[in-house]
């Protein structure tokens, strides 16, 4: 099953996803993507929601085509800048790397549970700022 998913990754790896063909295009994509998460994020903020955005790790060539065509520089960080909101990045926080992915963008069970008990300290840490 490993194999299967990952094959079916594999056949957009090296192209760019639809919409997003030349740098405008995934610049407004981007753009616009951005927009509507920083509305929903006044919205939920407006009735005291409190907002917290997660970036779960990915791994092997799945993560080599999001650094391809959704670099953190054009995607995570304007996300964050703009919503205001706090973020946790996996790459940030060694306690959530290492993890073992199996088809590149899902966590095992067992590492799930791992992933899970290390993210709530995280995360309250962000809600109590």
């Amino acid at each position: 099953y490993r194999a299967l998913a990952r094959s079916i990754w594999a056949q957009d790896f090296g192209h760019p996803p639809p919409g997003m063909e030349t740098l405008q295009k995934r610049r407004t994509a981007f753009d616009t993507q951005i927009a509507k998460a920083a509305s929903a994020i006044a919205k939920l903020r407006a009735r005291g929601v409190p907002v917290v955005f997660v970036r779960p790790p990915s791994g092997g060539d799945y993560y080599a085509y999001e650094q391809t065509y959704f670099p953190r520089a054009e995607t995570w960080d304007p996300l964050l800048a703009r919503t205001g909101a706090p973020g946790i990045h996996f790459e940030d926080h060694p306690q959530l790397q290492g993890l073992e992915l199996p088809e590149w963008s899902h966590l095992s069970a067992a590492d799930a549970d791992r992933f899970t008990a290390a993210l709530v300290p995280l995360v309250m840490v962000e809600f109590a700022r």
